[in-house]
């Protein structure tokens, strides 16, 4: 019996379509750069977006929808130079439109 090992996720956010893709990929660039939770919540007070660790984890979960300034906060906070923040908020704009400019993600969408 072979044991499928899952190809390595890029800490890059190309690529990712969906919510948990996009979390999947936050979890890899905390993980290259050496971060816990903890760790990007204090250094988000330090970059001055200060963002708690319960909102690091929902980042990195995809449990909830993102506010786009929480993003940017975990960014900071995980070292992020502004030039690459661009490419992860530019991501995070495709991955959850916003639903003022008249479309949202099937997933988040409700039924009335």
């Amino acid at each position: 019996m072979s044991s499928a090992i899952p190809a390595p996720v890029p800490p890059d956010p190309t690529g990712a379509a969906t919510p948990v893709e996009f979390a999947r990929r936050l979890r890899a660039l905390m993980a290259a750069r050496r971060r816990s939770p903890d760790s990007v919540a204090r250094r988000s007070i330090d970059a001055g977006t200060p963002i708690s660790r319960a909102t690091v984890h929902n980042l990195v979960t995809a449990r909830t929808v993102p506010r786009r300034d929480s993003l940017l906060a975990f960014l900071r906070g995980c070292g992020i130079p502004p030039r690459e923040q661009i490419r992860w908020l530019t991501a995070f704009d495709a991955v959850y439109p916003d639903p003022r400019r008249g479309y949202a993600p099937r997933a988040l969408t409700t039924r009335t």
